[in-house]
């Protein structure tokens, strides 16, 4: 199904998706643009100072995240908005230029690109300390790999972990996305995001489900810690 799932994607089939896929990929999809900061902090309060941005952009929540760890460059960092569907998300990438931005906004960053994420699991949009990998899965694979994280994300939990796992594809990424999956592991907070990783190095029960899970991955190209918020909810 995921394969199937890949080659819509390909082709921007998105009425064959709802139709095919409804029962197996949950609804919604994430825009992001990326952006290099001069201070990430003061760019943040002010996109929450201006919030009819995200109101006018449709968005249902809108957030930011700071790399903290694995930067490419100094002030990494992008604002992500969620929406019903890719149809949403896209339109209001039609209606809004990031590269037109009012001069307060324009000031506090630099543009690097944007792209439109389809999110392949269930994810629970409480954002914290993450960690990102960028990865490469052979299409075939692609479904195991989406259930192995499934599996992982339970018993992570089970374990009594506040754990949430994420698995995305991008559409409309340019050369920096494209083929490559998000895979987006979500703690409390470093030092909780920590400790699991401990747990994995001291042979927790679940580790050789991750170890199954990146058994898929063919290739990584970037593995960062950021630093993730929400700045905006419409209601």
């Amino acid at each position: 199904m995921y394969r199937f799932l890949l080659s819509l994607l390909l082709v921007f089939s998105s009425a064959a998706l709802a139709e095919k896929t409804s029962q197996s990929v949950p609804s919604g999809a994430f825009t992001t643009l990326m952006v290099q900061a001069q201070d990430p902090a003061a760019y943040i309060e002010t996109l929450k100072a201006n919030s009819s941005i995200f109101k006018g952009l449709g968005s249902s929540v809108a957030g930011a995240c700071v790399t903290r760890s694995g930067n490419e460059y100094n002030g990494q960092m992008f604002i992500w908005n969620a929406y019903e569907s890719i149809s949403a998300a896209m339109a209001s990438s039609a209606t809004y230029d990031a590269y037109n931005a009012s001069p307060e906004i324009a000031a506090a960053r630099e543009v690097r690109y944007g792209a439109t994420f389809k999110p392949l699991k269930e994810f629970k949009l409480d954002p914290a300390y993450e960690r990102l990998w960028r990865v490469k899965v052979a299409a075939e694979n692609l479904d195991a790999f989406v259930g192995a994280v499934t599996e992982l994300e339970k018993q992570i939990r089970d374990d009594g972990y506040d754990w949430n796992a994420g698995v995305f594809m991008p559409i409309g990424g340019g050369s920096e996305e494209v083929g490559y999956l998000h895979f987006r592991a979500v703690g409390r907070s470093a030092e909780s995001l920590g400790a699991i990783i401990d747990a994995y190095f001291d042979g927790a029960s679940w580790a050789q489900v991750f170890d199954s899970a990146m058994s898929f991955v063919i290739d990584v190209k970037t593995d960062t810690f950021e630093e993730c918020e929400v700045i905006y909810r419409a209601n």
